[in-house]
């Protein structure tokens, strides 16, 4: 039999692309996923420049369209709504799913990101046990 079986589909692994100048917090968000088990592939950028240089290298075909970024407003060079802004310009990655996560709780900056095509919005809680809640957030993105 050639091809693959739709259980085979099912269980790609994602492509994940993390804009995040903490290391602490990245860190963090690499946790998350682990103890969640998501199955992904994960590329970390440390300011808002370098993620437009990894938006640029998807537009050129030399690496494929993440399923989802996780992106953090607070970002050196480059802030984040503007990442955002050229992710939804981009003609490769304007589908790509957003996940604002910040440590702000202002509404104002909330009802930007969602207006600008955030997907979902998630606040850095102070805590492990909470910042933990972000690895099923993301596997809920990924597989809707």
């Amino acid at each position: 039999m050639t091809g693959s079986s739709p259980s085979t589909a099912e269980k790609r692994r994602f492509s994940v692309l993390l804009v995040e100048d903490n290391p602490a917090d990245a860190n963090l968000v690499e946790e998350a996923l682990f103890e969640a088990k998501v199955d992904c592939g994960l590329e970390v950028v440390a300011d808002g420049s370098r993620a437009i240089d990894y938006i640029r290298t998807v537009e050129r075909g030399d690496v494929p369209v993440p399923d989802l970024v996780l992106l953090d407003l607070n970002l050196p060079r480059i802030s984040g709504e503007q990442v955002l802004e050229r992710l939804r310009a981009s003609h490769a990655c304007a589908r790509v799913k957003v996940l604002i996560v910040t440590s702000s709780n202002a509404p104002m900056d909330r009802q930007r990101v969602m207006q600008l095509g955030a997907t979902d919005y998630f606040r850095k809680p102070s805590t492990l046990e909470q910042f933990l809640e972000l690895g099923p957030r993301v596997r809920e993105l990924l597989e809707s």
